[in-house]
């Protein structure tokens, strides 16, 4: 649905690795800084660069596609090694200057700006790098080791899935262009990270939580989803440019639909179904969730709170039109939550998704930390005469910056 006939103008809350409801339908393109537009390129190019059958057979990790033209000199070498297999010094250097070039830091005091702000050196950078081939490397070797396959028709269905959130595959693919990816390239994307997803269910497993473990987060995190409410919103969407004349027609339609609620005309339901402009909604009666698990505009939120269960809100005005609002749902407990029943199922299983995130989160993070351990990663000193290499003295932190 548009975004425009939501009262929901903030990003719903999710568990982390999870989508919300607004970025499954979220059209609108979003701005990325330049810091995290340099870290999308250096993973993706980094991704894109590596070829683990070419890894194997050579023994050398290096880059393999790419325009090898440069206005730089290569020092050649090794820059480190990953269970013996070779790190080239010049796939590193043409890493970092691919990232340095294509973002504007081709001078030396713009390159060396950035790298103070971003709190780096030249070599922590450089072993930065090191560290994302080296642990790509690893992650294709686990794979490969567990016989983990992802199939033409997982990507296919992956790909539709995010198509579909964006409006399509047109709309889709100018996004992903913006970022620097083709179809082809983000589909290659997709593979490595559905197959990561399926090592991490195989290597390190986690159990659905029990009903105690739902129980002992939310007593943890009690002030957050106390005295949620569920509600159904009615809306009467009125566009940014809309004259008086149309604005008082709209809240004229939302009254009357307000007055036929009030006299038992029609039902809230289906006052909905015949008046409302919220298509995410309409489908369900209205219903737009728990407010503890999501974010409404103010006024809406404002009128939210003030209500009982089964209880009617007059016209409630937003940028976005006229509201009317039914609380259909609330939660609260005064000291702690004692049985799983108390909690509604919504909120239930909203904190499962948490609870289990973050413990398929720990699994993964101990096996993976124990794999690098036991990984014989060399690396080797930087060559002084890298391209990249420039002086950091005298160099303050730009304002607003992380240093």
């Amino acid at each position: 649905m548009p975004l425009n006939k939501n009262p929901r103008v903030k990003r719903d809350a999710a568990p982390e690795g999870q989508p919300t409801k607004s970025q499954a339908k979220k059209s609108k393109k979003e701005t990325l800084s330049k810091g995290v537009k340099i870290l999308i390129v250096a993973i993706g190019c980094a991704a894109m660069l590596l070829s683990v059958t070419a890894m194997a057979c050579s023994g050398v990790l290096s880059q393999i596609t790419g325009d090898n033209s440069e206005d730089y000199e290569l020092t050649g070498g090794v820059a480190a090694t990953v269970s013996g297999v070779n790190i080239t010094e010049d796939t590193i250097t043409k890493q970092i200057m691919a990232v340095r070039n294509a973002y504007g830091y081709g001078s030396e005091g713009s390159w060396a700006q950035y790298l103070v702000d971003a709190g780096q050196t030249p070599e922590s950078y450089r072993e930065q790098t090191i560290n994302s081939y080296a642990e790509q490397y690893l992650q294709q070797q686990a794979i490969s080791e567990n016989d983990i396959t992802v199939t033409d028709e997982d990507i296919e269905e992956a790909w539709q899935n995010a198509a579909a959130s964006y409006g399509g595959e047109d709309a889709f693919i100018e996004q992903l262009s913006s970022y620097g990816y083709t179809e082809d390239s983000y589909k290659q994307s997709l593979s490595n990270s559905l197959a990561l997803d399926k090592l991490k269910e195989k290597v390190c497993p986690v159990d659905d939580p029990s009903d105690q473990d739902i129980i002992d987060y939310l007593n943890e995190n009690l002030d957050t989803y106390n005295d949620a409410r569920r509600s159904s919103n009615l809306l009467v969407s009125v566009a940014s440019d809309a004259t008086d004349e149309e604005k008082a027609d709209a809240k004229a339609k939302a009254q009357e639909a307000l007055d036929k609620i009030n006299s038992g005309e029609l039902s809230f339901e289906d006052a909905v179904e015949q008046y409302s402009d919220d298509s995410g909604s309409k489908e369900d009666g209205g219903d737009v969730g728990w407010d503890k698990l999501t974010s409404f505009v103010t006024e809406y939120q404002d009128a939210l709170s003030a209500l009982s269960v089964d209880q009617v809100s007059g016209i409630v005005e937003s940028t976005y039109g006229y509201h009317i609002i039914k609380c259909t749902g609330y939660f609260h407990v005064d000291n702690e939550v004692t049985s799983i029943d108390e909690v509604p199922e919504e909120i239930r299983t909203y904190i499962s998704n948490i609870v289990k995130t973050q413990a398929e989160s720990s699994a993964w993070t101990e096996w993976w930390n124990n794999y690098k351990e036991q990984a014989d990663i060399q690396i080797n000193p930087m060559p002084e005469n890298v391209p990249y290499n420039v002086s950091l003295d005298g160099v303050e932190p730009s304002n607003g910056s992380a240093q």
